[in-house]
């Protein structure tokens, strides 16, 4: 998974580990192995999302993209397709892949159904893999990157991560405060079509420095300690990531206090997320 907290330039790096033999097996996708990146789930996966394909000799190194926006070839990776759709790529590795789920990969107007993604390396090509797509599956992203635990998930006043305070090393951390209003910023992905659209590999930055604000299309619910939020302020993509979407809310008064509050986001009659914990205080 990629992700980042409070950088404004959405800077990537690139870096190469370990060749394999030019003779390597084609590539392989796992059955069932393209999954939400933030929770790791297989029920499903949403169109624009950031999705993890794992399998077998999937690329000869291990390499982060560095171009927004995305490439869809890196290293001996020639393409990701999804219904014949090219993908745009964040990380190539022989045994991973992540990648942006085109939003046009669906039939135009279907907001489900199922698609076929392939992998095409120097080796040839993959096998391909039915992969089930819904209009939205949220995951929110953690800081242990397995979708269980502490949430990224920010105070919107000083970009702190709702955490206990010190309790990452690295990163300042304290308890959102119900008491002080401030939003609650939950990072996350799978929440499908945004309005206005963007293109596929893209963030919302323009050339000049300006950006598009692009709300998505769903609107979700969350629930804090099991308490439905006060008020959510926002869901919107990311201006400078791809494919990363931002839900603000506000705290209801009865909301738990505790250094593992869960969380969760839903999109009503489709599907729930992971549920993860911030720190709370009263």
């Amino acid at each position: 998974m990629i992700y980042a907290i409070g950088d404004s330039t959405g800077t990537y790096t690139v870096t190469a580990i370990t060749s394999c033999s030019a003779a390597s097996p084609p590539p392989a996708v796992n059955a069932g192995g393209v999954v939400n990146d933030g929770n790791y789930s297989a029920e499903g996966v949403a169109p624009g999302s950031i999705v993890g394909i794992f399998g077998t000799n999937l690329a000869s190194n291990t390499v982060v993209g560095g171009t927004i926006p995305l490439s869809d070839a890196l290293d001996t990776v020639a393409s990701v397709t999804f219904n014949g759709v090219p993908a745009g790529l964040y990380f190539v590795g022989p045994s991973q892949i992540n990648a942006q789920l085109p939003f046009e990969s669906l039939a135009e107007g279907a907001t489900s159904g199922t698609v076929d993604v392939v992998v095409t390396t120097a080796a040839g090509s993959s096998v391909a893999q039915t992969v089930n797509v819904l209009a939205a599956v949220p995951g929110i992203f953690t800081v242990n990157q397995t979708g269980l635990g502490q949430a990224i998930a920010t105070d919107n006043n000083d970009n702190a991560l709702a955490a206990a305070t010190g309790s990452i090393a690295g990163l300042t951390t304290h308890p959102i405060s119900i008491s002080s209003g401030h939003a609650l910023i939950i990072w996350c992905t799978g929440l499908g079509a945004v309005t206005p659209p963007i293109a596929d590999g893209a963030n919302s930055y323009s050339s000049d420095g300006s950006f598009t604000l692009r709300r998505s299309v769903l609107t979700p619910t969350v629930t804090v300690g099991g308490v439905p939020v006060q008020t959510v302020y926002a869901s919107v993509l990311s201006p400078q990531f791809v494919s990363e979407y931002q839900v603000g809310v506000g705290l209801a008064a009865d909301t738990p206090t505790g250094d593992a509050v869960p969380v969760q986001i839903a999109i009503d009659g489709i599907t729930t997320s992971n549920k993860v914990t911030i720190a709370v205080a009263p």
